[in-house]
Formats: structure tokens, C-alpha cells, sequence
């Protein structure tokens, strides 16, 4: 039986300021984006309307720009930790993973408390297939805030990428502990017990992720495969009743 555990490896870009996801998205983007260049034509050195001008110019798909604009907040303010994090990430996002990498070293070196940082350098490592130092990153994430719910999440993933079926399954269940609506560790915690082959516990957990979240595909799809096993193993034991 052959299941696959989904990654929902989810980057953490901190910002400062928020925009409504209305119809008039576009339109305030790019009033935000005049204020800010504004600012910057009456004080370039202003690290902080860069760094804004960095988020809005990644919330519109402008990479480049965005880059640019993190590198101009870092010339300025060289110890801007957020403005390394959100550029690693955008590096992340376009498969720059080496350059990622740096970045967020550097924001981490900036500050060391910075459990972020340490959550989207994890993510870079394990897109790299580098699964010790994703781990590594992972652990260090979750030791700075033990109730980091996606820092558990992507350390069981990780395991799980090495085949670490034990680690991962306590990492999963540690995740549900903080946040017993994680309907998807609930989903790998059946995948984890159905590699145990302990079925019945594996059903109960997607059943317990799919009555947090009815319409998740891969939870149904699993239970299936579960129940063909289920049926298989009695048909060879001759336990099947027949019609």
C-alpha cells in the first residue's frame, strides 16, 4: 500500500502593513506603491518605505522590483533582519533555493531569536531534498516558540521525507495538540499509522480529517486505499463473509 504525505510547506514573509482583498486590490497596490516611491523621492533613505515598497511590489508579482527593493532597505539598514527573511522567501518563490539560503543565514546571524527565519530556511533545505538541515532549521524553530503548530507540522513532513515514520507521527501529533483543528496532520497521522499498517488507527484519523475538512480529496482517497487493504488482508485470511 503506497500513500503519499502532502506537503503544505508554507512560507512565513512578515510584514508590516496589511491590504483589503477586495475588487480594489490592484487600485490601492498601486496607490500604496506612489505613496511609497514619493516618500523614498523626499528621503532615499528611508529603509522602511524600501521595505514596504518591497511587500507591495511582491503582493503585485513584481520580483525583480521586490528584490530591488529588499537590496536598497538592506544598503541602507544592514541589520533589517525582516527585509533578509522576505527576500529569502521571494528567492524561494523563484527557485533561487541557494540564494534563499543566504539570505535568511544572514537574517538569522542578524538576529538569532528569530524563529522565522529558522521555519523558511527548513522549507528552502527540504526543497533542496537537504532533509538534515531542514530538520535542523525545523527543530531550532520550534525550541524558540514550542507552540509553533507549522514548525511541528513540517518537522513530521521532514521525517516523513526520511522515512522517519515514529519521529514523524509524534511531530504530527504534537501539531494537533497545540491546534486540534490541523486537519491536515491529522491527515498524515493516518498516512503514518497506515505505513505502520495500524489500520484502524489510521482510519480514525482521516476520519477525523475529513469531519474537520469534508471536502479533502486526499483524505477520501487514502480511506479507500485503507479500506481495499482491510479487504484484501481478510479475503487471504478467508475472514470474508460472502454474500
Amino acid at each position: 500500500m503506497k500513500m503519499s504525505i502532502v506537503m503544505a510547506l508554507m512560507l512565513s514573509a512578515l510584514v508590516n502593513v496589511g491590504y483589503c482583498q477586495d475588487q480594489g486590490k490592484d487600485e490601492l497596490l498601486d496607490a500604496a506603491i506612489k505613496e511609497f516611491q514619493q516618500a523614498i523621492e523626499k528621503n532615499p533613505s528611508c529603509a522602511d518605505a524600501h521595505y514596504n515598497l518591497g511587500i507591495v511590489y511582491s503582493e503585485k508579482g513584481m520580483v525583480e522590483d521586490a528584490i530591488n527593493a529588499y537590496k536598497k532597505t538592506l544598503e541602507i539598514e544592514p541589520s533589517f533582519v525582516k527585509a533578509y527573511n522576505n527576500l529569502g522567501v521571494i528567492y524561494y518563490e523563484a527557485g533561487r533555493l541557494d540564494e534563499a539560503i543566504e539570505s535568511l543565514k544572514k537574517a538569522i546571524a542578524s538576529s538569532t531569536q528569530y524563529t522565522e527565519a529558522f521555519y523558511n530556511l527548513g522549507i528552502v533545505y527540504h526543497g533542496k531534498k537537504q532533509y538534515s538541515d531542514a530538520l535542523a532549521a525545523f527543530k531550532k524553530a520550534v525550541e524558540l516558540n514550542p507552540k509553533f503548530e507549522k514548525g511541528y507540522y513540517n518537522l513530521g513532513v521532514t521525517y516523513s521525507s526520511m522515512d522517519a515514520i515514529e519521529e514523524s507521527l509524534a511531530a504530527f501529533k504534537k501539531t494537533v495538540e497545540i491546534n486540534p483543528q490541523y486537519s491536515d496532520a491529522y491527515y498524515n497521522i493516518g498516512v503514518a499509522y497506515a505505513k505502520k499498517d495500524q489500520l484502524d488507527e489510521a482510519i480514525k484519523s482521516l476520519q477525523k480529517a475529513l469531519e474537520l475538512n469534508p471536502n479533502d480529496d486526499k483524505s477520501h482517497f487514502a480511506l479507500g486505499v485503507i479500506y481495499q487493504a482491510k479487504r484484501k488482508a481478510k479475503v487471504s485470511s478467508g475472514k470474508l463473509e460472502k454474500p
